[in-house]
């Protein structure tokens, strides 16, 4: 009984894989050939989102609302910029995303979670910042 439920739920997961995957456009690798190397792609995808959002986050809420108004820059060129790395930040979850779908990383799951989740609250920072714009 227990066989037949893990056949079907490795069934289910498989089909899952597959419409991420068509959603993502990208053919996953059937197996790993070369399981180091692959490993180290998913970490420098998962490393440069990391460098990237502190970067944004540095930008956001630390340059634009203090450093900027010190010497005199300020006003609606902080929202533009902010929108333009709210942009970059989706994009390259998106990218990282895609790469460990592309390599079959074994915490792809994990790390979809986790983007899905940030690019809702970037999404909603996006219209906060397209809000002020008009």
């Amino acid at each position: 009984m227990q066989t037949v439920q893990s056949e079907s739920t490795s069934t289910f997961l498989e089909r899952l894989d597959a419409i991420v995957a068509r959603i993502l456009f990208i053919k996953p690798q059937a197996a790993a050939v070369n399981a180091n190397q692959s490993v180290k792609t998913a970490e420098r995808a998962f490393g440069y989102s990391l460098l990237l959002s502190a970067v944004r986050c540095i930008i956001k809420y630390v340059l634009l609302p203090f450093v900027l108004p010190l010497i005199g820059i300020a006003g609606g060129l902080a929202t533009g910029i902010t929108l333009l790395i709210n942009v970059i930040a989706i994009l390259s979850l998106v990218a990282s995303v895609r790469t460990l779908w592309r390599i079959n990383y074994s915490r792809k799951w994990s790390y979809l979670a986790v983007a899905v989740a940030a690019m809702i609250f970037i999404s909603f920072f996006i219209l906060f910042d397209l809000n002020i714009i008009s």
